[in-house]
């Protein structure tokens, strides 16, 4: 059945990276939550109906005003004991990335600064993602160059590089082309072998 605990070593890990990566978030509050099946190893955590590492939701106000914190992450604990700590890391940043303040800029100023709700915490907002892809690899089989799976990837590939894949330079890829060709010709006998 699936269930919630508190998640005290994530809540570190969320206190860490808070203070490493988001100044922007100084001053709100963010807890942790497990989400498991406490019948079996399997993880149940899902986001718009696929598998999640986590989530991160804010906090309304009515809870807010209850003493609950301003966001809260909730992670697949089943993934969760699987990651290493780098990876956590990475995780734990990913969702705090999503959480923004919102500001305002009074009249007169360039320096936005917070919006705060009715119990004085920081208004918060969601950060979409900066690049959010949906697709089918029949229709990338079936349409190559024209699909729409195709076109976005070549222009990820092409505007972010190797961020996201760790492609070897082009020259090195036509070398290891070369090298499996030779390899796959047939072996002919040299002259000189006696049989």
């Amino acid at each position: 059945m699936k269930t919630y605990s508190q998640a005290p070593d994530v809540t570190g890990c969320i206190e860490k990276i808070q203070a490493a990566h988001h100044e922007g978030l100084e001053g709100v509050t963010v807890s942790a939550l497990y989400v498991f099946d406490d019948e079996s190893a399997v993880s149940v955590l899902k986001h718009q109906g696929y598998p999640a590492g986590a989530v991160v939701r804010i906090t309304p106000l009515k809870d807010r005003a209850l003493g609950m914190a301003d966001a809260t992450i909730v992670v697949d604990r089943c993934g969760w004991l699987a990651l290493s700590a780098r990876q956590r890391d990475a995780l734990i940043d990913h969702e705090l990335t999503h959480l923004e303040v919102k500001t305002d800029e009074p009249d007169g100023s360039d320096d936005p600064v917070p919006v705060f709700d009715g119990l004085g915490r920081p208004k918060l907002l969601m950060r979409k993602h900066d690049h959010q892809f949906g697709w089918f690899d029949e229709v990338a089989q079936r349409h190559g160059e024209a699909s729409p799976e195709v076109r976005q990837a070549r222009v990820l590939m092409e505007s972010s590089g190797q961020l996201y894949f760790d492609f070897e330079p082009r020259e090195l890829v036509a070398a290891g082309a070369e090298r499996k060709e030779a390899k796959r010709a047939p072996r002919r006998p040299h002259a000189d072998a006696v049989n």
